[in-house]
């Protein structure tokens, strides 16, 4: 990848949209580096003069992905909340707006926990649970297990969180709910959850 950085950031960025748009439309098997070549306005030669191979464009696109991500959170915004679920719903926005922002990204993102391709595969069985990591370490302290209710187990409510979110970047990404629509309803089934499952001195 270090070919890439020959080009100035403002050529290097309509390679990459063009790359996420084609892997998220179609998937690893089906996306062709012609047609991103045809997308991103470069020949299919100096594509692979870039990337070398068509498994690492895709590799560099998932980290580059993970990397917009990770710099999306504001992580002192989040730390200043009390609560769990005022973290998440912190975090949540944040990661609302930067999928707003860039939606190839949401939809390359979707197109990773749809990869069966075999080539492929190793990157998102590895990049998929270090994001859910990372997001688990953004908002969970130590303190928050305290607060719920006798035999709730704080790692199940998160990943719960972590399949609404899937579902919700679903709905988002084929156009069936927006931003405004999605955030609403996170945000009151996010408290939904937090008076459902707390133990009432924390309410």
């Amino acid at each position: 990848m270090e070919k890439l950085k020959e080009l100035s950031e403002e050529k290097q960025q309509p390679i990459i949209e063009a790359a996420l748009k084609c892997f998220g439309k179609h998937g690893y098997k089906k996306a062709s580096m012609g047609d991103i070549a045809k997308g991103s306005g470069v020949s299919k030669p100096m594509l692979f003069h870039y990337f070398g191979t068509k498994r690492d464009l895709y590799l560099y696109l998932s980290e580059y992905v993970r990397t917009v991500m990770v710099d999306a959170y504001k992580r002192n915004k989040i730390d200043v909340c009390s609560d769990l679920f005022e973290r998440i719903t912190a975090a949540s926005r944040m990661k609302m707006s930067i999928l707003k922002k860039y939606p190839n990204i949401l939809k390359f993102i979707i197109s990773m926990f749809d990869e069966t391709d075999e080539e492929v595969i190793d990157i998102t069985k590895k990049i998929m649970p270090e994001a859910q990591q990372f997001s688990y370490s953004l908002v969970v302290k130590k303190e928050d297990a305290a607060k719920f209710k006798e035999g709730v187990d704080i790692d199940v409510v998160m990943r719960l969180m972590f399949l609404m979110a899937e579902g919700y970047a679903h709905e988002m990404s084929d156009g069936r709910c927006d931003l405004g629509e999605i955030t609403e309803e996170l945000e009151k089934t996010i408290h939904m959850l937090k008076c459902n499952l707390y133990k009432e001195e924390y309410l």
